[in-house]
């Protein structure tokens, strides 16, 4: 039978844990509500920029094929493709990280490239040549001006012919309880995505003005919504992290 002093020891361990572990709670909690606001005071000009662009993308001549849309055929039959990858900093949060990789190497070939977003997923994958070693970023406090710098590296790439596809795969929240890895493609845009009419604002084939000229105005605004892409993405990726 255990002493009284073995019990005693073991009694203060077990309250000490639980004392870090509240402590860990409320700087996730705090972390989590900051990560929220920081979303929803951007979301309303994101949705509006998702509204504009469908407004445009219809006024658009269906030749030539503007570079975004360009769905490239190689003749070896195999596109090169990239994927942004978020993960966390830090390995605490059960099996966050690991369903993100899981879904990544299910879908990605042996000539993709890693662009990974986390310390955690760029420590699990520092062996795998398909690594981009040079692409760094963290996972923490995710801001606008990041997810600016990555989708003009993305988009340089896209454009120049370096890759021909880009994915995003990150943990979307499903409600307070669950959370989901998912993928969505990031370039080329899906024309069809972006035709549904959005509510309010009429037809989307009606007189509207655009100076000089749609493909213009479309070039304005289709980075800043890959821009709203990525940063709904790491905010989402982060607070599912948090919860």
């Amino acid at each position: 039978m255990a002493s009284s002093k073995l019990l005693k020891e073991r009694i203060e361990s077990i309250q000490d844990t639980r004392k870090i572990t509240n402590a860990m709670y409320l700087i996730s909690s705090s972390k989590l509500r900051k990560a929220r606001k920081n979303y929803q005071n951007v979301l309303p000009y994101f949705t509006r920029m998702r509204d504009t662009i469908s407004r445009v993308v219809p006024h658009l001549p269906e030749e030539p094929v503007h570079p975004y849309f360009h769905e490239r055929q190689r003749e070896d039959g195999n596109p090169r493709r990239a994927y942004l990858v978020l993960t966390a900093d830090k390995g605490m949060a059960g099996s966050f990280n690991q369903n993100v990789l899981k879904l990544l190497l299910e879908k990605a070939d042996a000539n993709d490239r890693f662009y990974v977003i986390g310390q955690v997923g760029y420590r699990a994958l520092r062996k795998d040549p398909r690594l981009v070693q040079e692409f760094q970023y963290g996972a923490t406090a995710p801001s606008l001006q990041r997810a600016r710098d990555i989708t003009v590296d993305a988009i340089d790439d896209f454009k120049s012919g370096k890759l021909d596809e880009i994915y995003l795969i990150y943990t979307r929240i499903e409600n307070a309880l669950t959370s989901e890895p998912t993928m969505v493609r990031l370039l080329p845009l899906d024309r069809a995505h972006l035709q549904p009419a959005p509510k309010g604002l009429g037809d989307p084939k009606g007189d509207v003005e655009m100076f000089p000229s749609a493909w213009t105005v479309f070039e304005q605004i289709a980075p800043i919504y890959m821009h709203g892409m990525i940063f709904g993405a790491m905010t989402e990726s982060f607070c599912a992290e948090q919860s």
